[in-house]
Order: structure tokens, then sequence, then C-alpha cells
């Protein structure tokens, strides 16, 4: 298991694979619950490297 605490090192992350997305997004996406996330407590956000890949896969193959 690969995680990543917070939006800020989901976007870091994101940017080293070349899918740049800002943190506003990450947290919209969160807000509508339409990105893999973990809320442990509040203000804690967990997010699963591998669960991230998958999602993103997934959201290239529904938008063609």
């Amino acid at each position: 298991m690969r995680l990543v605490r917070g939006a800020k090192a989901l976007s870091e992350y994101l940017k080293n694979i070349n899918c740049g997305m800002s943190e506003a997004t990450i947290y919209r996406l969160v807000k509508q619950q339409n990105i893999p996330f973990k809320r442990p407590a509040p203000g804690i956000l967990i997010f699963d490297l591998n669960a991230i890949d998958k999602w993103l896969s997934y959201e290239d193959v529904t938008s063609i």
C-alpha cells in the first residue's frame, strides 16, 4: 500500500506522473466523493496511490 497524506502530497504525486491536478480540484473531488480517499479524522485526508492509479485508468477509459 502506497499512501500519501493531504491534497498537496497527492497533487505533487500527480504532477510527477504527468497528470497535474491542483489542490483545489482535489478538494472539490473529495467533497463530491468522486476520488478514492479516507478521512480517519477531521482535517486529515489519506490517499492510497494504488487506488488513485486505478481511478485514473478508469477515468481515462470512460472519457473516450
